[in-house]
């Protein structure tokens, strides 16, 4: 009889002890945010109306691998801070309703952890809940070149594009445009001790004159960020000067000034020579300026060179400057002796004709003179008369005829 009673008053407090366990309980929110900002940690306890003596808070991060308790609540809302935490947490709970909600502000990446909300009742004892925070740590992100990539035939680095110290690991690509085809990607993943992510994105090629200065962006996205971060980058490749020439800058009255051009990564320095002479004239870096006088012809050179290698540009003076008045002098002198040859040629083929003209007008008058009738109350001619007329006129005409050969003739002579 004893025993049966035994049995029932231990099935009893089991009944009564699962009722109390199903009824009262602790409800919690684990949270997560980005370093800097603060996080709400809420927990309550629920299904009671028994009197609440006390709310502990407990964390176990990556510094302290055990719970310790940090903050305590009484149940008139007083708080006190334990184990360093100091103005970082803030009650914002409420008692009268036995809500030990807290405030952690400006959260670091080593407070993630787990963290223990424990409410203390009377007669009951204590129920508790566990609240995870996680922290989000934005990457460090940046693109760099470790070594400056030269002109060569083997594949090198040209950019490394690196997302350090984010939890999680951040996601990290490239915006190639024309390159997506000469150039390959690779990307490695590593994490620190303390549990941080760095993700690093190379960007690997032949290395080629082409590829200087070439525009390149690195993409970042991460969970703790807003919007995807774009790096602007410009690839930078060396070599050595490959083509040199030089150019004509500036030109006055007494001087010209010359500028030796290198296409040279990083850029040359320049020296200038003179074949076979001492260079007098004056070198300022890349430009050279030269007196325009008889001296200062001849061939002059540019060297320019950098650490990969050198190549140079002749220039040939030949100056004309000092004899420029005497051939203008000769040439004026020239042309003035053609004009008045042409003007002399003109007047005597001018005077000629008109002899010619004069000369064929007199013979045709004495010839009509010939054939006009005579008066019949003249006395007529006898025949010796006629004869020694005609005789007349006919030695006139060759008279005028000679003069006429002479003097054309005497014309060809002075041409």
């Amino acid at each position: 009889m004893i025993f049966r009673m035994h049995v029932f008053l231990i099935c009893c407090m089991l009944m009564i002890s699962c009722c109390r366990i199903k009824a009262i309980r602790v409800i919690g929110r684990s949270t997560t945010v980005t370093v800097g900002d603060n996080a709400r940690m809420f927990c309550q306890l629920l299904e009671t109306n028994e009197k609440l003596t006390r709310i502990t808070w407990q964390k176990r991060t990556r510094e302290t691998l055990t719970n310790k308790n940090f903050f305590v609540i009484t149940p008139e809302g007083k708080t006190e801070n334990i184990n360093g935490l100091g103005d970082r947490a803030e009650f914002i709970g409420n008692t009268q309703e036995i809500i030990g909600s807290i405030l952690l502000k400006n959260v670091l990446s080593l407070d993630e952890g787990v963290y223990t909300c424990i409410f203390n009742i009377f007669p009951s004892g204590p129920f508790e809940t566990e609240i995870h925070l996680n922290v989000q740590v934005p990457p460090v992100v940046g693109v760099t070149t470790d070594v400056i990539p030269v002109v060569g035939e083997s594949e090198v680095t040209l950019a490394t594009c690196t997302a350090a110290k984010a939890q999680p690991a951040a996601d990290v690509s490239w915006h190639l445009g024309a390159l997506s085809h000469s150039v390959k990607v690779q990307t490695k993943v590593s994490a620190d001790p303390e549990g941080f992510f760095t993700v690093k994105s190379y960007l690997i090629s032949v290395a080629s004159k082409d590829l200087n200065q070439q525009k390149v962006q690195c993409l970042v996205n991460h969970i703790s960020l807003n919007e995807e971060l774009i790096l602007d980058h410009t690839l930078v490749i060396h070599y050595p000067p490959e083509i040199v020439y030089i150019r004509s800058v500036n030109v006055s009255a007494t001087c010209q000034v010359f500028q030796c051009v290198a296409d040279a990564n990083p850029q040359p320095t320049f020296t200038w020579s003179r074949e076979n002479k001492h260079l007098s004239s004056r070198v300022d870096a890349d430009r050279l300026m030269i007196l325009l006088t008889s001296d200062s012809n001849g061939l002059y050179v540019c060297s320019a060179s950098n650490q990969y290698g050198n190549g140079t540009g002749t220039l040939y003076v030949q100056v004309f400057r000092e004899c420029t008045t005497v051939c203008w002098i000769l040439f004026i002198g020239i042309l003035l002796l053609l004009g008045f040859t042409a003007i002399y040629f003109v007047w005597k083929f001018y005077l000629i004709s008109r002899i010619i003209k004069f000369t064929s007008n007199l013979t045709e008058r004495m010839w009509h003179f010939e054939q006009d009738p005579v008066a019949t109350d003249s006395p007529r001619p006898t025949r010796n008369g006629r004869q020694n007329v005609q005789e007349s006129i006919t030695l006139k005409n060759q008279t005028h005829i000679h003069q006429a050969q002479y003097h054309q003739q005497r014309n060809q002579d002075s041409l």
